[in-house]
C-alpha cells in the first residue's frame, strides 16, 4: 500500500473509531458493533507499528501513556483564565435573592425576567483541558483556582474526552475546556467490588476516589477505573465565541465532549427552583452522584456585564440539595486541639454511612454550642455532611435520652500536654507553642499553599517525621535540610524526597512580609489581615513593635486583632521562635510598596472591571505603593470605576474625589487590556 493511502486509511480509521467512541458515550448508539470496533482497532495498531511516523499523540492507540517515574511529583501549570468558584445556595429563598441582585445589576425593567440555563451539579473533580489547534496539548486539575495539577497522563485515558477536536475544522487556536471528572453509579460501584476482593483499600467514596484517581502516575491503572469527563463550560478561548450558554454545549458537543443530558433554559428563577426541586426527588435515578444543580444566565453578553468577584462569577450560581442526613449514638465527646491552640469537642460516633461515606467522627463547632444544643454521650443524634463534605451533629433526640444522663463538662487543661486552658469567649485555648497537636496543625499550616508553600510537607508526612523526632518546634522545618541521614532512613523516603523537600524549604526562605504573616498562625488574622498589616507596617521589626493603639490605626483590624497581633509579638516562646527562624535563614522580605510610585494614593473599586477582579486590582495598586479601603471615605484619593458602578461613584462625585475609568485605570498601573473570553 502506497505511504499516502496508509496515510489516509490511518486518518480515516481514527476519525471512524473517536465519533464511534463519543456516540457511545454520548447517546450510547455507537455505529459500530463491539466486533467491528476491535476489528478497526488492531487495524489501526498494526498500521501504526508499521509506519510509526504516521503515529501521534492524538491517535486513539495513543490514549494510555507510560507510567511517571517511580517518586515522581505533578508538576503544577497556570491556567490561562481562573477558574472560579460558584456561589452556593441552599434554599429558594437565597436562589431569588441572587436573582434579585443580578436583575439589578442589569437594570432590568420592573417584572422583567433572565433565561437560565439549567444542568446537575456533579460531584466529582473538576478540570480544564488546553486545546491548541484542536488537539489536547494539557490537562489540569482545578488546583487553587489559578493553579492546578499537569495530570494530561491521566485525563488522556478517559474515553469520553476527545483527544483532538471533533470535525473539520478550523479549530480554536487555544481554547480551555472545563468540566468534570466523575464515576458512573455503575463503574465506582464495580471498583468498589474489586477492591473488596484485593490487597487495594476500599473506595468509600466516589469523588474522592476520583479525585486520588487523577493523581496516579502509572496511566495504566487509571485506563482501568472508568473515569468519565462531562464538560460543562470554557475558559480563555481563541476563535471561539458562542452568544449563549446553550450554543457554547452546542459547540462543546460538535467537538466531540459529552456535556449533561439533564438540561434546559427556564425563563425566571421560579423555572430554576422548579428544575431544581424535579432533579433532586429523581436524583436517585441519575447514574452519577449529585449535589444539586448549577443555573448560568444563559446570554453570554449579561455574563459579560454581570461580572465577577474575586473569586465567584456573578452570573452562575449552585443550588445544592438537601444535605444526606443519617441517625446514630455518640459512643464518647472527645477535645481535639487545632493549630491555634482552640481545643473544640468532637463527636465519636456509631459508625454509619452517609452518602457512601463511613462517618465515625462529627464536629460540634465549640463548648458553648455543644451546652446551648445539650449534646450527651449516648445521645441519639442525626448527622448530616455539611456541604456533603463534614460531618456535624444538627439534631438530638432529647427524648430517646436515658434519664441516668449527663451534661458535658469543657475541659480546663489541654487533652494533648495538660496545659491550663485558656477562655477567649466560646473558645478554649491551649497557649503551649510545643503541645504536639498544635505543633502539627501550625507545621501543615506553615508549609501549606497559601503560606510558605513548602511542598512535600503535607499532613502524613508531617507526621512521620514528628513520629521519628525530626520536628519538634515549628522551627525545625527549616532544619530538616540538615537531617538528611535520619530522614533517608524513614521507610518510604530517600535521597530523592529529601533533596525536593531541601530545595522547597531552601525556595521559602525569603518570602513576602503578608505570606510570612499569615504562615505564622496568628490567632485571628488570616491572608487578607496578614496583606494589611505588611502594607501598614512594611517590615516584621515595625510590625513586631507597633502598639495596640498603632495596630487599631490600619484599616479592618479591630480590637480583637489588634490584641492578639500585640500578644503573639509579646510572647517570649514566639520572639524565641522568630529568633530562630532567622538564625535558620528565613527573611520575610520588607513589604516595597511603601515605596512605591503610588505612595500615599488610596483607592477604592467599584462596579465589574472586565480586564480584572476587583482582587487582582487592590493586589496591583497594593504593588505599587497605595492602600485600598472597601468603601469610599474622605481618605480615598482614587475610585476607579467599572462596569455598573453603584452608590460608590455617587459618594464619590459628591466628595469631589478623582475618577479612574478602567482604561485611565490601566494606563496608570502599567497594564495592557488583554483579550478573555468568559463562560
Amino acid at each position: 500500500m502506497a505511504r499516502t493511502r496508509v496515510a489516509d486509511r490511518v486518518e480515516q480509521l481514527r476519525r471512524q473509531l473517536d465519533d464511534a467512541a463519543s456516540r457511545y458515550y454520548t447517546s450510547g448508539d455507537s455505529p459500530l458493533g463491539d466486533a467491528e470496533y476491535d476489528a478497526l482497532w488492531k487495524e489501526l495498531v498494526a498500521l501504526e507499528e508499521a509506519h510509526p511516523e504516521l503515529r501521534s499523540p492524538d491517535s486513539p492507540t495513543q490514549r494510555i501513556g507510560a507510567p511517571l517515574p517511580k517518586g515522581s511529583t505533578l508538576a503544577q501549570a497556570e491556567h490561562l483564565m481562573p477558574m472560579l468558584s460558584i456561589d452556593s445556595q441552599m434554599s429558594a429563598a437565597e436562589a431569588r435573592e441572587f436573582d434579585e441582585r443580578a436583575r439589578k445589576a442589569l437594570q432590568l425593567e420592573e417584572g422583567g425576567t433572565l433565561r437560565w440555563a439549567v444542568e446537575p451539579k456533579f460531584d466529582g473533580v473538576s478540570a480544564s483541558l488546553l486545546f491548541e489547534d484542536g488537539v489536547l496539548a494539557r490537562g489540569l486539575s482545578r488546583g487553587d483556582g489559578s493553579r492546578g495539577e499537569d495530570v494530561t497522563h491521566n485525563l488522556r485515558t478517559i474515553r469520553s474526552l476527545p483527544l483532538r477536536l471533533h470535525g473539520d475544522g478550523p479549530f480554536p487556536a487555544r481554547l480551555e475546556v472545563r468540566g468534570e471528572v466523575i464515576f458512573a453509579r455503575e463503574a465506582f460501584e464495580a471498583l468498589r467490588t474489586r477492591a473488596a476482593t484485593s490487597a487495594d483499600t476500599p473506595f468509600r467514596n466516589a469523588r474522592n476516589t476520583a479525585a486520588g484517581t487523577l493523581k496516579l502516575l502509572d496511566p495504566r491503572l487509571v485506563a482501568k477505573r472508568g473515569l468519565e469527563f462531562i464538560a460543562w463550560g470554557i475558559g480563555h478561548a481563541e476563535g471561539f465565541a458562542p452568544t449563549s450558554y446553550a450554543a457554547l454545549r452546542e459547540g462543546l458537543e460538535r467537538f466531540g465532549f459529552t456535556v449533561s443530558r439533564w438540561f434546559e433554559l427556564v425563563d425566571g428563577i421560579e423555572g430554576v427552583i422548579r428544575f431544581h426541586d424535579e432533579l433532586e426527588a429523581r436524583r436517585d435515578e441519575i447514574p452519577y452522584e449529585l449535589d444539586g444543580i448549577v443555573a448560568k444566565v444563559d446570554d453570554m453578553e449579561l455574563q459579560r456585564r454581570l461580572g465577577r468577584t474575586a473569586r465567584t462569577p456573578r452570573w452562575a450560581l449552585a443550588y445544592k440539595f438537601a444535605p444526606r442526613r443519617a441517625t446514630t449514638r455518640i459512643l464518647s465527646i472527645t477535645a481535639q486541639v487545632g493549630r491555634t491552640g482552640a481545643v473544640t469537642p468532637v463527636a465519636e460516633l456509631e459508625p454509619v454511612e452517609i452518602a457512601g461515606v463511613t462517618v465515625r467522627r462529627a464536629t460540634l463547632h465549640n463548648w458553648e454550642l455543644l451546652a446551648a444544643r445539650d449534646v450527651r454521650v449516648n445521645d441519639s443524634v442525626e448527622v448530616q455532611r455539611a456541604g456533603d463534605v463534614i460531618p456535624e451533629v444538627v439534631e438530638v433526640h432529647v427524648g430517646r435520652r436515658d434519664a441516668s444522663s449527663q451534661a458535658v463538662i469543657p475541659p480546663q487543661r489541654c487533652p494533648t500536654c495538660d496545659s491550663a486552658l485558656e477562655t477567649a469567649g466560646a473558645f478554649r485555648y491551649c497557649v503551649n507553642l510545643e503541645c504536639k497537636d498544635q505543633l502539627r496543625g501550625r507545621v501543615v499550616h506553615l508549609a501549606s499553599r497559601r503560606a510558605l508553600d513548602i511542598e512535600g510537607l503535607g499532613p502524613e508526612r508531617v507526621d512521620r517525621l514528628m513520629a521519628a523526632g525530626l520536628i519538634e518546634r515549628l522551627e525545625d522545618v527549616f532544619t530538616l535540610p540538615s537531617k538528611r541521614a535520619a530522614f533517608v532512613e524513614l521507610e518510604g523516603f530517600g535521597e530523592r524526597s529529601h533533596e525536593k523537600l531541601a530545595a522547597a524549604i531552601e525556595g521559602a526562605k525569603r518570602p513576602s512580609l503578608a505570606r510570612f504573616l499569615a504562615a505564622l498562625g496568628i490567632r485571628q488574622v488570616g491572608e487578607q489581615t496578614a496583606r494589611d498589616l505588611a502594607t501598614a507596617f512594611g517590615d516584621l521589626d515595625r510590625l513586631a513593635a507597633a502598639s495596640e493603639e498603632e495596630l487599631l490605626q490600619v484599616h479592618g483590624i479591630g480590637e480583637e486583632v489588634a490584641k492578639s497581633v500585640r500578644r503573639f509579638f509579646a510572647l517570649e516562646e514566639n520572639r524565641r521562635f522568630l529568633a530562630a527562624l532567622a538564625a535558620a535563614g528565613v527573611q520575610p522580605q520588607r513589604n516595597e510598596s511603601i515605596d512605591g510610585p503610588l505612595l500615599g494614593r488610596v483607592f477604592c473599586f467599584t462596579g465589574g472591571l472586565t480586564s480584572m477582579s476587583r482582587d487582582e486590582a487592590r493586589q496591583a495598586v497594593e504593588a505599587l505603593g497605595a492602600k485600598t479601603l472597601p468603601s469610599v471615605t474622605r481618605q480615598v484619593t482614587d475610585v476607579v470605576a467599572g462596569d455598573k458602578a453603584g452608590s460608590k461613584l455617587d459618594k464619590a462625585r459628591r466628595l469631589g474625589l478623582a475618577v479612574l475609568e478602567e482604561s485611565e485605570f490601566l494606563d496608570l498601573i502599567g497594564r495592557g487590556r488583554p483579550g478573555e473570553t468568559s463562560a
